[in-house]
């Protein structure tokens, strides 16, 4: 008896290998704060000056993910993504190999800054690409890897450092890592055109059942961009991602070096971030499910909260297992707080290239994780403690929650006279759909 298996669509194939990206080289920022007291204790750097690693690679990443979302819309994602692996060699290399406080400041400011702009930027945009369908579940499934990424890496890290040294655990990172990244790329297609293939949910209406030029494609998004950029909607956007990003990148950054302070072990403090990474991977799939059926607006604003809240605890946290509880209360908002992005994207501005755009937001979310990554070790340094920092963690995330209620609702397109702004020969013919999304 012959056995028939069901077919599974390439864009599930895609998710699977955004995914796999995502677990290698796309979590090594996120496990920063493990690094910082070994580096700290080995060459008597202050923290403000370790943490400026982490906000240069943060800068990098926002100056860079427009011109990277560029490059997604005219390239494809899988050339981006090949530069972002050469990127993550060098600078695990470079942080193997650090000296001096300036080393990391390249290595992990400069070329894991431009790693994970390329990562962020290309595998977010391209899934949008693959899916006119359960785009909240393709979205789900690769948000949860990126929430599990950083409780692999910085659990291996913490292990690394318990037995070894940090060398040891970047040589490992960018070898092991590195080498999967580069393989894993191979098989990794931009858009379901280059394998003769419609996305999953059947064929894009307008503009994507029409052949245009290369100069006409350009023509056509940079209009569409500046349509987009055009809605109050964009920039609202990109300060909601800015707050966000400032409010977990003080937790992120500093939960490690405040459970030290509080008399955590290393290895159990270390133990506290990927606990709250691993939770996160929970509200990382769910949010954008929950946000595709009942509304990303509302959604968005209850994961910020829920972000925000719990933050409070660090007042009083002073043990262990007061920790770990904080680390599964605060993983819960953390993992939904930038989820449903790309779905309310797809709401306010319809089918087509989001690259541009999506570049713009990150910027904004590279600049907040800069700020929250750099300001706590600038406070810690002339204050001793850490009470202004996780007081700003929770002022972000609940600004955050006001200004997503101020935006506009999400029941129509927002750009749905943008073609008009083009010249007659580069705008679509209307092709009838049978529903709407």
């Amino acid at each position: 008896m012959r056995i028939h298996l069901p077919k599974v669509h390439y864009a599930w194939i895609i998710i699977g290998l955004s995914g796999l990206l995502y677990l290698g080289g796309g979590s090594i920022t996120q496990a920063f704060g493990v690094v910082i007291l070994p580096l700290q204790e080995e060459y008597g750097w202050s923290q403000g000056s370790i943490t400026l690693a982490y906000g240069i690679s943060a800068v990098m990443s926002a100056v860079l993910s427009p011109v990277i979302g560029i490059a997604t819309d005219r390239y494809g994602g899988r050339a981006v993504l090949f530069v972002g692996v050469g990127c993550f060699f060098i600078g695990t290399a470079i942080s193997a190999m650090a000296t001096d406080v300036w080393h990391i400041w390249v290595s992990y400011g400069i070329f894991l800054g431009i790693t994970q702009s390329c990562l962020n930027v290309a595998l977010i945009t391209t899934a949008t690409y693959w899916f006119r369908q359960k785009l909240g579940v393709g979205i789900g499934l690769l948000q949860c890897a990126q929430g599990v990424g950083p409780a692999g890496t910085t659990l291996l890290i913490g292990l690394l450092l318990a037995y070894y040294d940090w060398r040891i655990a970047f040589w490992t990172l960018g070898i092991g890592c590195g080498a999967a990244m580069a393989f894993i790329v191979f098989f990794f297609r931009s858009k379901p055109a280059d394998m003769g293939l419609d996305p999953f949910g059947g064929p894009w209406t307008g503009s994507r059942n029409q052949q245009f030029s290369r100069e006409m494609l350009v023509v056509r998004d940079k209009i569409r961009a500046a349509s987009i950029q055009s809605t109050s909607a964009f920039w609202k956007l990109v300060l909601v991602h800015y707050l966000g990003c400032l409010s977990h990148a003080i937790v992120i950054v500093y939960i490690i070096p405040i459970a030290v302070l509080a008399g955590v072990g290393s290895v159990a403090a270390a133990g506290v971030l990927s606990t709250l990474a691993l939770v996160s991977g929970l509200t990382r799939f769910l949010t954008p499910v929950l946000a595709d059926s009942l509304g990303p607006r509302g959604t968005m604003a209850v994961m910020y909260v829920l972000q925000g809240l719990p933050v409070l605890m660090l007042f009083w946290t002073n043990d262990t297992w007061s920790f770990y509880v904080f680390a599964v209360v605060f993983g819960i908002g953390y993992g939904g707080e930038g989820s449903a992005f790309p779905i309310i994207n797809r709401r306010y501005y319809g089918e087509g290239s989001l690259g541009r755009s999506f570049g713009w937001q990150l910027s904004g979310a590279m600049l907040g994780m800069a700020t929250g990554g750099w300001i706590g070790g600038v406070f810690f340094g002339f204050f001793g403690d850490y009470l202004l920092t996780i007081a700003l963690s929770v002022a972000a995330s609940l600004a955050g929650a006001v200004v997503i209620m101020s935006m506009n609702r999400t029941d129509r397109v927002l750009i749905l006279d943008w073609e008009e702004n083009l010249p007659p020969e580069a705008r679509s013919t209307p092709v009838p759909s049978p529903a709407a999304d």
